[in-house]
C-alpha cells in the first residue's frame, strides 16, 4: 500500500504521471563522464554483429541512448523509448541521430530488436516481470540485453550501512534500502534478475559490479549535507555499537564532502550550457579553494576508478551491469 502523501507507483498510470512531472523539471538531465565512459566501454566490448537495431528501454532524456549509439558498430540503428512523453520530446531535440518514441502511443518503429539496453529502469517499473515480458516481446529470437540497476547482493558499503539500522532494508517493498529515492520499488540481487530473464530464454553471460566501497564514497561525498545526515542517522541504529559506527561514518563523509565541495560547485557550474549571474559568483568564490579541494577530489575519483578496474567482477557492489544473451 502506498504511504499517505506518496504516489502509488505500482499503478502504471500513476507512475506515468509521476515521471512526466519529474522530466518536466530536468530529472536525470546529466550523467558523470565516468558513467558515460563505463557504458560506452561495456557496449563496445559486447562483440555485437556489424549491423543491427538497438533499443534503450526507459531512455529518459536520451543521454545514455546516444552514448550507446556511439559505442555500437557503424551499421547499427539506435532507438529510445520511455513512459514519459516529455522525456521523449527532450531526447528527440537533443539527439536527432537516434529515433525516439513514447511507449504505447502507437508510433513506434514496429521493429524487433537485436539489442536492448536499460539503465536504472527495472527498479522503477511497477512490475519488473511484466516489463521484462514487454521487452522480450520486442526482441528477436537471437538477441542481447544489458541491464544496469541497483544491486541487492550482500557485502556492499550501502548494504552494510542498512544493516546497522532497524529499518535499513524493507522486505515489504522489494528489499528497498531506507535511503533510496521514492521512485525505487525494489532492489534485486543478481540471482533474482537472472531468474526473471531466464523465463524468456535469456542466460546471464557477463556480470560486472561497481561501488563496492570507494565508488560509494565517491558518490556519497558529492551529496548534500542533509542527505549525508539522513544516510547516517543513528536514532534507529540496532545497538550502541551500530550507533557509534554511524556517527563516525557521518563525520567521515561530511569531512570529505567539505574538502571536495569547492570543486563540485565550480565544475558543475562550468559544465552548464548557460550560466546565471549567481553561477559566475560561485565560480569566482570557489576557485581559490580548489587549490586544496582539487587534489582531494582527484584522489577520491581515482580510487573509485581503480576499484572498478580491479574489482568489477566482485558481486558485492551496489550497482550491477548484467549482460544476457538468447539464441
Amino acid at each position: 500500500m502506498a504511504q499517505r502523501g506518496k504516489p502509488n507507483l505500482n499503478d502504471r498510470e500513476t507512475s506515468r504521471a509521476f515521471y512526466e512531472e519529474r522530466y518536466a523539471h530536468d530529472y536525470m538531465a546529466s550523467w558523470p563522464a565516468e558513467k558515460k565512459r563505463r557504458v560506452f566501454d561495456l557496449v563496445r566490448g559486447l562483440e555485437l554483429p556489424p549491423a543491427g537495431e538497438a533499443l534503450d528501454f526507459g531512455c529518459g532524456n536520451g543521454i545514455l541512448t546516444d552514448v550507446v549509439r556511439q559505442a555500437l558498430p557503424s551499421g547499427w540503428r539506435m532507438y529510445g523509448t520511455d513512459i514519459s512523453a516529455t522525456a521523449i520530446e527532450n531526447a528527440g531535440k537533443r539527439y536527432p541521430a537516434c529515433g525516439f518514441f513514447a511507449m504505447g502511443d502507437g508510433r513506434g518503429p514496429g521493429k524487433r530488436f537485436d539489442f536492448v539496453f536499460t539503465h536504472h529502469v527495472l527498479e522503477h517499473v511497477h512490475d519488473a516481470a511484466l516489463v521484462l515480458g514487454e521487452i522480450d516481446g520486442c526482441m528477436k529470437d537471437v538477441s542481447t540485453m544489458l541491464h544496469i540497476l541497483p544491486c541487492g547482493n550482500e557485502g556492499s558499503f550501502e548494504r552494510g550501512v542498512c544493516l546497522l539500522r532497524k529499518d535499513g532494508i524493507d522486505p515489504g517493498s522489494g528489499n528497498r534500502y531506507f535511503f533510496e529515492d521514492e521512485g525505487h520499488l525494489r532492489r534485486l540481487t543478481t540471482e533474482q534478475c537472472a531468474a526473471l530473464c531466464a523465463k524468456h530464454g535469456f542466460a546471464l553471460t557477463r556480470e560486472y559490479y561497481a561501488n563496492q566501497y570507494d565508488g560509494a564514497i565517491n558518490y556519497f561525498t558529492q551529496m548534500s549535507p542533509d542527505f549525508i545526515r539522513m544516510f547516517t542517522e543513528s536514532s534507529k541504529a540496532l545497538d550502541e555499537k551500530a550507533r557509534s559506527r554511524l556517527k563516525k561514518l557521518r563525520h567521515k563523509l561530511l569531512g570529505l564532502r567539505a574538502l571536495r565541495y569547492p570543486v563540485v560547485v565550480v565544475e558543475s557550474r562550468l559544465k552548464k550550457g548557460s550560466r546565471t549571474f549567481r553561477d559566475y559568483l560561485l565560480i569566482i568564490a570557489g576557485a581559490p579553494f580548489c587549490v586544496i579541494a582539487k587534489p582531494v577530489d582527484v584522489h577520491i575519483k581515482r580510487r573509485a576508478l581503480r576499484e572498478w578496474e580491479l574489482r568489477k567482477t566482485e558481486r558485492n557492489g551496489s550497482e550491477m551491469y548484467l549482460v544476457f544473451k538468447r539464441g
